[in-house]
C-alpha cells in the first residue's frame, strides 16, 4: 500500500532522515520504534506532506505522493493521529469529529460517525462537551475518532498511549486491534515498544535517521539488542 524509497529529510542543517526505505503492506500493522529524535515522527510527517522530502520517493497505491499537499494526501486515504492529541479545545466533541470528515463528499459520514461512537461510547456521551474539558484519555479517543472520520485506508498513529494511565493504555491497544479488524492498515509509532511489537505484523528500528533493524514483531522481540535497548532487559 505504501512504499518509501531512499527518503532524505532535513530540518535546516539537520539531516533528520538519511535515506530510509520501508514498506507498509495492505491490511497489516507496521510499527516504527526508536529513541526520541530517531526520526519516527519525521517519517509520518513526510508521508503526510507536513515536511517535504529533499530526495527519495513516497508512493501510495502505486502513485507518487512525494510532493503532494497534505489535503491531497488525506483525500487519497491517509490520515494521522498526531502526538499530543491536538484536538480543537474550543469546539465540541461532535464538531471535532465532523472536522475529520471535511474533505469527504460521500454520503457515508453518518455511518462512520456511528462506528466511531461504537468504538468510543464515552465520546457519544460527551458529544456536546467542549474538547478542551475532556480528560487526557478522552482527548486521545477523540483524536483517533477524528482521524477515522476521514475514512482512511492507511491510519498513522504517533504515540497513542503517551501520557495515559496503564488501564487506558490497554484500552487504546484493544481499540487499535478492533480498527485493524475492520480492514484498516495501520502505521504505528509507540513508546511502549513491547506492546507495539506484540501487536505489529512487522517492525522497523530507527536510530538517528536510519533504519538499523527490521523484521516481524516476534523476530524483533527476540533480538538481544532490541530487548536491551528498547525493552530494558539485560
Amino acid at each position: 500500500m505504501l512504499n518509501i524509497q531512499n527518503l532524505h529529510v532535513y530540518y535546516g542543517g539537520i539531516h533528520a532522515l538519511e535515506g530510509i526505505s520501508l514498506e507498509v503492506p495492505a491490511n497489516k500493522i507496521i510499527t516504527l520504534i526508536g529513541a526520541n529524535g530517531a526520526g519516527k515522527s519525521t517519517t509520518l510527517r513526510a508521508i503526510c506532506g507536513l515536511v517535504k522530502a529533499a530526495s527519495g520517493t513516497i508512493t501510495f497505491r502505486g502513485e507518487d505522493i512525494t510532493q503532494a499537499s497534505t489535503t491531497q494526501i488525506v483525500q487519497k486515504g491517509i490520515t494521522m493521529v498526531p502526538e499530543g492529541r491536538r484536538v480543537f479545545p474550543d469546539l465540541t466533541v461532535l464538531e471535532n469529529l465532523y472536522l475529520g470528515a471535511y474533505t469527504r463528499k460521500d454520503a457515508d459520514v453518518k455511518r462512520d460517525l456511528d462506528w466511531v461512537f461504537s468504538l468510543f461510547p464515552r465520546l457519544k456521551e460527551r458529544k456536546g462537551q467542549l474538547a478542551g474539558t475532556l480528560s487526557g484519555g478522552e482527548q486521545q479517543m477523540l483524536a483517533v475518532g477524528r482521524a477515522l472520520m476521514a475514512n482512511p485506508s492507511l491510519l498513522m498513529m504517533d504515540e497513542p498511549s503517551l501520557g495515559l494511565a496503564p488501564m487506558l493504555v490497554q484500552e487504546i491497544f484493544n481499540i487499535i486491534k478492533e480498527i485493524h479488524s475492520e480492514g484498516k492498515t495501520i502505521l504505528l509509532i509507540e513508546q511502549n515498544a513491547r506492546a507495539a511489537l506484540q501487536l505489529a505484523d512487522y517492525g522497523y528500528v530507527l536510530e538517528t535517521g536510519r533504519i538499523v533493524l527490521a523484521g516481524s514483531g516476534k523476530e524483533l522481540l527476540a533480538r538481544d539488542e532490541v530487548r536491551k535497548v528498547y525493552l530494558g532487559e539485560e
